[in-house]
């Protein structure tokens, strides 16, 4: 079966690609957005990268089944009988171009599935939750290049079992909060600009004196305080476990 060279490379493309393109947006979404997004370039190479490994599963598959075939029946099969490459695609009568058309469709739908499922499995766990066999085979995962912000107020905090962080923050236009951190979240990547949510906070219009905290701190009940790291002159955590 032979097809028009431009439009053979064209579906050829999208079969190949299509997985890796499934894999690393779903990959990507499973990521703390705590680091510098990838460029396209990264983007497409990841891309690459995971459409290879998913077609060789899938084919792997496809040849321990028909390995399995033959050990059971001692049957060879041979592709000339079934596919003529030389043939025009215009030889072909339309039930077998419809079997064409759903095999395609079947090989790329479990090709997909196959992307989406891998990526969900990369990106929902830990690197500390990675199988034994995955460890043994491939290695420890290398570190992610988490920002500062994350590593001191989330990660370093479950380690000490400061749950939650309590934190000291001290505004540009001067003013003081006292709290707990509730979430975090980037919203920036060029310029690495973080939200923080914080619960149960004091707050103060003025800035701490130099002989003790600011007088007459606020309590604000029942409210969720949301801060922007561009308008924060300092931050502190307090390590001390309540």
């Amino acid at each position: 079966m032979s097809l028009d060279l431009n439009l053979q490379s064209i579906i050829l493309l999208l079969f190949f690609i299509a997985p890796g393109f499934v894999f690393t947006r779903t990959y990507t979404a499973y990521r703390p957005r705590y680091y510098r997004e990838p460029t396209a370039f990264e983007q497409f190479v990841l891309a690459i990268v995971g459409s290879t490994i998913i077609h060789a599963a899938a084919l792997t598959i496809f040849a321990l089944v028909i390995l399995i075939y033959w050990w059971f029946t001692n049957q060879l099969l041979y592709l000339n009988t079934t596919i003529d490459l030389t043939t025009p695609i215009s030889s072909y009568n339309l039930p077998t171009l419809i079997g064409f058309v759903f095999a395609g469709i079947l090989y790329l739908s479990v090709s997909l599935v196959l992307a989406r499922r891998f990526a969900s499995f990369l990106g929902r766990g830990a690197p500390a939750d990675r199988p034994r066999w995955w460890t043994f085979l491939l290695g420890a995962d290398p570190p992610e290049p988490f920002l500062l912000w994350h590593t001191i107020l989330q990660i370093e905090a479950l380690q000490m079992e400061l749950i939650p962080p309590q934190l000291t923050l001290k505004m540009r236009s001067g003013e003081y909060f006292e709290g707990d951190l509730y979430r975090m979240r980037l919203v920036g990547d060029e310029e690495n600009t973080v939200e923080l949510a914080l619960r149960n906070v004091r707050y103060s219009p003025t800035a701490p004196q130099e002989d003790g905290k600011p007088h007459n701190l606020k309590l604000l009940e029942r409210q969720v305080v949301l801060l922007k790291s561009t308008d924060i002159l300092w931050l502190t955590r307090n390590d001390i476990p309540r």
